[in-house]
């Protein structure tokens, strides 16, 4: 994949054009074939494995389009490519995305600040001050 130019693009360069119906696995090879809705429930896998994705979409056509998205919407083309609308239709995966940021404290939700001569994205300003709500507040509201 070409590297990205923009700062706001890279933490998804490698999540780069839609795919068929994308299916998840275990990392220890024990389950695998689960759809979305599957691997979010199974949690870690039987075999102790967590649950990964069989494929990574193409989106090296798409993904420069997506660098004046708000978070919640670069969120949602994100999601999209890995969860179907059969299981969650895009109208509610929208809303759940839109929800689960709304208690961060920063407008740009994850901003990405210029330290010399990188770029380095803040990633403590959801509700706990910890990376992990970038992910969790999603999360929670898929279990909902």
């Amino acid at each position: 994949f070409p590297r990205p130019t923009h700062p706001r693009t890279f933490g998804v360069f490698f999540f780069c054009a839609m795919a068929g119906q994308i299916r998840y696995r275990s990392t220890r090879g024990g389950s695998s074939g689960l759809t979305f809705e599957q691997a979010v429930f199974e949690g870690l896998a039987p075999d102790g494995g967590l649950m990964v994705p069989d494929m990574v979409p193409d989106v090296s056509k798409t993904f420069k389009s997506w660098s004046k998205l708000s978070f919640a919407d670069l969120a949602f083309e994100i999601a999209s490519l890995f969860c179907s609308a059969d299981e969650i239709p895009h109208a509610d995966l929208r809303e759940i995305l839109s929800r689960s940021y709304k208690s961060f404290t920063h407008p740009e939700i994850v901003p990405s600040v210029k330290v010399g001569d990188m770029y380095i994205m803040e990633l403590f300003h959801g509700p706990t001050f910890a990376f992990k709500d970038v992910a969790l507040q999603a999360l929670g509201n898929i279990y909902e």
